[in-house]
C-alpha cells in the first residue's frame, strides 16, 4: 500500500512538473522558417498534406486573443459596438480567473482553446502533448459549461506558418480539435471567409474601420464556430466530470506547492534559529573551567561484545592503559560464535583487573546488566567493543562523579576510521550534529542522550532505573531519560574521548541509524510523561522535546527545502535559490569549523559541509521516514550487525 501511494505521489509530482515546465514554456520550439500552404481561408486542414480553405464566403470573424484583464475589458467594448466576437483562452487564463468563461459568455460572446498556456509544448512526445492540451480544454470546457472545439493557439494567430505551428496544427487535429488561422477579411460577398485577430484594446479602431468597409460590402459579420461550420453543443457528463476532476487537481497542486514553501521556509527559520543559539550556548560552555577534581568513586568498565574477535584486543588494551588506579574491567561474551572471548583475554595478558563473563546471546542489555552484577564499582563506563579509549579519558570522564547530584557524563565519541569520503561525513555528522549539540545541552542541563561508546552512570542511577533497560533498542538514551527523570543531572566532558569505529558502507549505516531512529522513537514513547514530570531535570522538559522536534520534525520538514531548491533549478529562479542556498551552505560551513575547533579538529574538515547537504542529509531523512512508517505500522526491528575492520591504536 505505501508503495502505491508513493508511486502515485511520484505520477502526480511528474504530471505537475511537466505542467509548470510547459506552461514555462521549457518545451517550446524555436521560430523556423515560414512553410507555404495552399489554399486561402481561416481553415486549416494537415492531414493528410497542409491545405487552407473556408466553409464559405462573405462572412468574417473577430477573434480576440489577449491578457486577462485585458479580455473582460474588451469583452465589454465589443458588446457596447455589437460586435460578438470568439475569445481565445487558454487553461492558465482561467485558472487564473476562474469566472473569466462565464463573464466573456454572458456578455454574448463565445470562447476557444488557445491551449494549455501561451507557450507551445511542441517537444513533448505527442502522446504527452495530447493529454496536456486535452487537460487544458477540459479547464476551459467545466468553466464555460460548453463543449469547445476550436483551436487558436498563439502559434497559429501569429501570421507566418513554420514546421513546428504546422505540427502543433496536427497534434490537435489527432485530439479532435478544428485549428483556425488569419485571414484577410472579404473585400466582397463573393470572397472567401476572414477571421481578424484583436489582441488589444487599441486593435479595435482598425476592427471597426475593417468590419464598416466589410458591411458596406454585404459581408456578415459571425462567430468563430460558425466559419468552421460547428454549433454550441452543450458539455457531455464525461468532460464535465473530467473537467472538474482538473480543477481539483490544480487546487490539489497550487495548495501543496504553498505548502511545500511554507515548510522549507519554516525548516530554513528553525535552522537558522537553531545554528544559531546552539553555537552561542555550546562556545559559552566550552569556555567553562574544567571540573573541579575531588574524591572520584571506583570505577568499572563495562563492555558487551558479540562477534567482535576483531576489535576486542585493542579495545581492552586502551582501557587498561587507562592513568585510573582501582580500575575493574568486565567483558561479556553475549553468546558470540567466534574467539571474543579469548581475544580479550589474550588482550589482558594475565591483568587480574579484566574479567571475561560468557553467557548465551540475551542483546546489549542483558549483556550490560550481566556486567553490572559482575562489579560493586560505584560508577560504571560502558563502552562499545570498536571503540579505543585515550589514556586519560576514563580519568576526565568521572570527574564530575564527585558531585553528587551527577547520575550521568557524557564522553566524546571520535570517528576512528575518517579516511573515506562516507567516514568523513560521519566524522562531520558526530562532531556538528552530536558534540556541538551536545555541549549545548550540558550548559542547560539537559543532555538526552550518554552515548554507549563512551558513557559513565552511577551505580545508584542504574539501579534507581531498574538496569540497563531492555525494552527499546537505544539502551543508552532510555537510561539517559530514566536517570533524567529521578532528578540527575546529566554532565558531558568533551575532551573525554573515545575512537570508534563507523559503517564503512552505505548500506551498513543505514542499517545502524535506522535502529537508532526507531530506538529513539521507543524511547520517545517509553518516556513521554517526562516533559511534565515534576522533579526530573531538563532532560524531560528541554531534551526530549528537542529530540521530537530537531531530531524528527526538521528532519522531515528539510526535503520541501531540496524540493524547492531544485525545482527552482530547474524550471527558475535559479539566481535568487542559488544565493540562498549559498548563505545557508557559508553559514553551516561557519558553524561546523567552529564545532570542528571546539572539539581540537582542524577547521578544513569544514569542507564536507557540501558533501553533507547534498546527499548524506537525504539519507538520513530517508531513514527518519522509514523509522517512522516501520513504528506506526508495527513492523519489527531487529538489532543488526556491523562488520568490523578495525582501529589502529592512536597515541595517547
Amino acid at each position: 500500500m505505501a508503495r502505491l501511494v508513493l508511486l502515485a505521489l511520484a505520477l502526480f509530482a511528474l504530471a505537475v512538473g511537466l505542467l509548470d515546465l510547459s506552461a514555462r514554456g521549457a518545451f517550446a520550439a524555436p521560430p523556423g522558417p515560414p512553410v507555404a500552404v495552399a489554399g486561402a481561408g481561416p481553415l486549416l486542414r494537415v492531414v493528410p498534406s497542409p491545405l487552407r480553405g473556408a466553409a464559405g464566403r462573405g462572412r468574417v470573424a473577430v477573434v480576440v486573443r489577449a491578457p486577462g484583464a485585458e479580455t473582460r475589458r474588451l469583452s465589454g467594448a465589443l458588446e457596447a459596438e455589437g460586435i460578438r466576437a470568439t475569445f481565445a483562452l487558454s487553461a492558465l487564463d482561467v485558472l487564473a480567473d476562474r469566472t473569466l468563461p462565464a463573464f466573456v459568455t454572458g456578455h454574448g460572446h463565445e470562447v476557444a482553446f488557445a491551449g494549455y498556456a501561451d507557450a507551445d509544448a511542441t517537444r513533448l512526445p505527442e502522446p504527452v502533448w495530447i493529454a496536456n492540451e486535452s487537460l487544458g480544454r477540459r479547464i476551459l470546457e467545466r468553466a464555460s459549461e460548453r463543449e469547445v472545439r476550436l483551436y487558436l493557439p498563439g502559434r497559429l494567430l501569429g501570421g507566418e506558418l513554420d514546421a513546428t505551428a504546422l505540427e502543433t496544427a496536427r497534434r490537435a487535429e489527432t485530439a479532435g480539435l478544428l485549428p483556425l488561422l488569419p485571414a484577410p477579411a472579404p473585400a466582397r460577398r463573393d470572397d472567401l471567409d476572414g477571421l481578424i485577430v484583436v489582441r488589444r484594446a487599441a486593435d479595435l479602431d482598425a476592427l471597426r474601420g475593417a468590419l464598416a468597409r466589410a458591411r458596406t460590402s454585404g459581408v456578415t459579420l459571425v462567430a468563430a464556430s460558425a466559419l468552421a461550420g460547428i454549433g454550441s453543443e452543450p458539455l457531455p457528463l464525461g468532460a464535465r466530470i473530467a473537467g472538474g476532476a482538473a480543477f481539483a487537481a490544480f487546487d490539489l497542486w497550487r495548495s501543496l506547492a504553498d505548502l511545500v514553501v511554507a515548510l522549507a521556509g519554516a525548516a530554513t527559520l528553525l535552522m537558522l534559529l537553531r545554528l544559531v543559539v546552539v553555537a552561542i550556548l555550546a562556545t559559552a560552555q566550552a569556555r567553562r573551567p574544567d571540573v573541579a577534581g575531588g574524591d572520584v568513586p571506583t570505577v568499572a568498565v563495562l563492555v558487551a561484545a558479540y562477534n567482535e574477535e576483531v576489535v576486542i584486543g585493542t579495545c581492552v588494551r586502551s582501557i587498561l592503559a587507562s592513568d585510573v588506579e582501582g580500575l575493574q574491567v568486565v567483558v561479556v561474551d553475549d553468546g558470540s560464535t567466534d574467539a571474543t572471548a579469548a581475544r580479550a583475554s589474550e588482550a589482558a595478558a594475565g591483568d587480574e583487573r579484566l574479567r571475561v563473563v560468557r553467557q548465551p546471546n540475551g542483546g546489549k542489555a542483558s549483556a550490560l546488566n550481566t556486567a553490572l552484577a559482575r562489579t560493586d564499582a560505584a560508577v560504571v563506563v560502558v563502552m562499545d567493543a570498536d571503540s579505543l579509549l585515550e589514556r586519560e579519558a576514563l580519568r576526565r570522564l568521572v570527574a564530575p562523579f564527585a558531585d553528587q547530584a551527577v547520575g550521568a557524563v557524557a564522553g566524546n565519541v571520535k570517528v576512528g576510521n575518517r579516511s573515506s569520503w562516507l567516514g568523513a561525513l560521519q566524522h562531520l555528522e558526530y562532531v556538528v550534529g552530536i558534540n556541538l549539540d551536545r555541549r549545548f545541552f550540558d550548559l542547560v542541563n539537559a543532555v538526552s542522550i550518554v552515548p554507549g561508546a563512551l558513557g559513565g552512570f552511577r551505580r545508584e542511577a542504574i539501579v534507581r532505573a531498574g538496569g540497563f533497560p531492555r525494552d527499546t533498542l537505544a539502551e543508552d538514551a532510555d537510561l539517559t531519560v530514566a536517570i533524567g527523570m529521578y532528578g540527575y543531572q546529566v554532565r558531558t566532558v568533551a575532551d573525554a574521548r573515545a575512537w570508534t569505529e563507523v559503517p564503512a558502507t552505505w548500506r551498513a549505516l543505514w542499517k545502524q541509524r535506522y535502529r537508532w531512529s526507531y530506538g529513539t522513537l521507543q524511547v520517545l514513547w517509553k518516556h513521554r510523561d517526562a516533559p511534565f514530570r515534576w522533579r526530573a531535570t531538563n532532560v524531560g522538559r528541554l531534551g526530549i522535546p528537542y529530540l521530537i522536534v530537531f531530531g524528527y520534525l526538521l528532519p522531515l520538514l528539510a526535503p520541501a527545502i531540496d524540493v524547492t531548491l531544485l525545482y527552482g533549478l530547474v524550471v527558475g529562479p535559479q539566481v535568487p535559490l542559488l544565493a540562498a542556498f549559498g548563505v545557508f551552505t557559508i553559514l553551516q560551513t561557519l558553524a561546523a569549523a567552529l564545532a570542528l575547533r571546539l572539539d581540537g579538529e582542524p577547521a578544513w574538515h569544514a569542507g564536507a559541509v557540501l558533501g553533507y547537504q547534498l546527499g548524506y542529509r537525504q539519507m538520513l531523512f530517508a531513514v527518519i521516514a522509514s523509522s517512522l512508517w516501520a513504528a506506526f505500522a508495527g513492523l519489527p526491528v531487529g538489532w543488526g550487525k556491523l562488520v568490523r575492520r578495525g582501529l589502529l591504536p592512536r597515541p595517547g
